[in-house]
């Protein structure tokens, strides 16, 4: 993934590797549940920005992707507590 050119010398932002990007989000965030519990989110959002202004984008859209899918694990479905039926 490194694009080393004359364009892009060794150094160079462009040239950056994407660590991530071919890493499984499910996985990831299921990792990263275990390993920060409650501030895997967090985790996550500073992996981005740390991805981001290294210029990997490919990195940065996987740790917004697993930021997402932790905030669907977090909502999970709906909880079912009963039901009452109110009768006019």
């Amino acid at each position: 993934m490194y694009d080393f050119s004359e364009e892009n010398p060794p150094g160079c932002i462009a040239a950056a590797p994407d660590f991530w990007s071919d890493t499984d989000v499910e996985d990831a965030s299921s990792a990263a549940r275990s390993l920060y519990g409650g501030h895997a989110k967090t985790a996550a959002a500073w992996c981005a920005i740390c991805a981001r202004f290294d210029g990997r984008a490919g990195d940065f859209m996987f740790w917004v992707r697993v930021f997402r899918r932790l905030d669907l694990e977090k909502i999970g479905p709906a909880q079912s507590y009963g039901t009452t039926v109110i009768k006019p």
